[in-house]
């Protein structure tokens, strides 16, 4: 069988995270993967030594102080979820850098596993090109507010988050790669999520196999 990339995306507190880690740990259809978790190499990005110039250009060395991954973000973040000029700007630097190590990670993968790669921002980045399948995580928002919740998030901190990505996500049930998409709903915080992932997938799986 051809080892697939699976791209795993959704929005906040959907449950991709834990999605991905099924599908990488095995527990979907019993093989193993390797797990490229595009929003932790972003953070990690973000402390370049080339990005880190690039950003005390853009925003001042105040915005930027000694490299600190945590300071950084917090202070970016207050720049751009504000403006959305410096949004397109920072994710014009950022995403090129995160697709190159999703493409060498997945060049470096000679054995037969899947790759599967979970990224919040999926589509803006084009990781729905490198994808042969795309797992959309979805659940309602009352499910999401409760676990935005339980991660300190009010309502309104849920949906600025969401706001950006929902017309995104909407595009992209419209769009070219369409047909990688395959929607798995993930209410009910259960074990049942695998079955789900794994019945959702039979139609791929088997064109892989044919």
């Amino acid at each position: 069988m051809t080892r697939p990339v699976y791209g795993v995306t959704g929005l906040p507190c959907s449950g991709k995270s834990y999605a991905a880690g099924l599908l990488a740990d095995g527990r979907v259809d019993g093989v193993q993967g390797v797990l490229f978790k595009a929003d932790d190499v972003g953070h990690d990005v973000l402390t370049r030594p080339d990005v880190v110039l690039a950003l005390r250009h853009r925003f001042g060395d105040e915005a930027i102080r000694d490299g600190d991954a945590a300071a950084v973000r917090r202070a970016i973040a207050e720049r751009v979820f504000s403006d959305r000029r410096e949004l397109v700007w920072l994710e014009s630097l950022v995403h090129p850098l995160v697709t190159a190590e999703a493409d060498a990670v997945i060049a470096a993968n000679t054995a037969e596993r899947p790759v599967v790669m979970e990224a919040a921002l999926l589509f803006e980045a084009g990781m729905d090109d490198r994808s042969d399948v795309i797992l959309l995580v979805e659940a309602s928002f009352e499910t999401r507010l409760a676990r935005a919740e339980r991660r300190g998030w009010n309502r309104a901190e849920l949906e600025r988050r969401e706001r950006r990505q929902i017309p995104l996500f909407e595009a992209a049930l419209q769009g070219r790669n369409r047909g990688k998409i395959i929607r798995v709903r993930n209410d009910a915080d259960d074990d049942g999520l695998a079955g789900r992932i794994q019945d959702a997938l039979v139609p791929f799986q088997n064109s892989l196999r044919g």
